[in-house]
């Protein structure tokens, strides 16, 4: 076709919204490239080498496109059927793929053994990765569970507790304070950070193994106040009744604490010190099972261990106490704050 003639088929005010709806939604990427460029060609009367630049694409191609858009229309612009290389797998055996992946989601090498095992077939790892994606799976960590799920209704129903809880202490009824302990070691939780490609480009983080700097804390999220107790070793339940005793020296005001069933918090021994520690003026409401995204203060411990712990805390067990205190005293200051709902 010469670039000429193109002016002897302008393009219709329908046509060019319809071309540029194609451009814009349409499935496939090739389709979306041919509609685009029959705009270019046919309504801002381009040059076939002018598109093709601009599109990345042969001169030659650009041609065919027009031609097939002359004498075919919008169908031209689609791939004929049995054109291109015909795929490895058939829809069952991507069936296949994805049952071999959920056995082994790690290692794409694993699941190409497998699959060929099964079927006989050989492909490239990057046939694998384009299945997968058009499966909208992605490349991605993986998170820790409960082992279990939650009972529904007990669920819904702490979260209705938990609720008129906060009324009541926006209310001035009580202080509500969250309490949890987690642990923190030389042996640091991998944080995503942007990084150079490539693996010259990947940022390392020291790690080693040492003992865990246990942290219980006591947390109040509006406004962010927190009340922390250290303890390398080992925690049970003795250790909490401890902790309890002298958070319960401390207050002032009546306080109600939220806390999972973990056993050391539900124990015995535990149990037989709630009536002291009401007299006091601190009462225990224990979370459904299974159910830690329902205590604040794990979003406390998620922000230290994840984002505002430095790579240099991991250097040395003195380095890391330092950053870890820092970060514990400056909580509720700039830099150092949670926007709880």
């Amino acid at each position: 076709m010469e670039y000429n003639s193109i002016k002897n088929y302008p393009l219709s005010q329908d046509k060019i919204g319809q071309l540029n709806r194609m451009m814009k939604e349409d499935d496939s990427p090739s389709v979306r490239n041919r509609a685009h460029a029959i705009i270019l060609l046919f309504d801002d009367y381009r040059r076939f080498e002018d598109v093709a630049e601009i599109l990345r694409v042969h001169a030659n191609t650009v041609r065919n496109w027009a031609e097939r858009w002359v004498s075919e229309g919008v169908e031209g612009l689609y791939d004929l059927e049995g054109r291109g290389a015909k795929p490895i797998f058939s829809k069952k055996d991507e069936k296949i793929i994805l049952e071999c992946l959920e056995q082994e989601p790690r290692s794409l090498r694993k699941v190409a053994d497998m699959v060929e095992k099964i079927t006989g077939k050989k492909a490239s790892i990057g046939t694998y990765r384009r299945i997968l994606k058009n499966h909208r799976k992605s490349w991605k960590r993986q998170r820790k569970i409960v082992k279990d799920k939650p009972d529904e209704k007990e669920y819904k129903q702490a979260k209705a507790d938990i609720e008129e809880l906060k009324k009541m202490a926006c209310d001035g009824e009580f202080d509500l304070v969250y309490f949890d302990e987690t642990g923190v070691s030389l042996t640091p939780c991998v944080p995503y950070a942007w990084q150079d490609i490539g693996r010259e480009g990947t940022l390392g983080i020291p790690a080693s193994h040492s003992k865990q700097i246990n942290l219980l804390g006591f947390m109040k999220p509006t406004p962010n106040e927190l009340t922390v107790f250290e303890h390398v070793g080992s925690v049970n339940s003795e250790f909490i009744i401890n902790v309890m005793d002298e958070f319960c020296d401390s207050l002032t005001t009546p306080t109600v604490v939220i806390l999972d069933n973990a056993s050391i918090h539900a124990s015995k021994a535990v149990a037989a010190k709630k009536e002291d520690w009401e007299q006091r003026g601190l009462t225990l409401y224990f979370l459904s099972r299974y159910s830690p995204q329902l205590n604040s203060i794990e979003i406390l411990w998620r922000k230290i261990k994840y984002e505002w712990m430095p790579v240099s805390a991991y250097e040395s067990m003195g380095a890391l106490k330092i950053a870890l205190r820092n970060i514990l005293q400056s909580f509720g200051s700039d830099g150092y704050k949670i926007q709880f709902s």
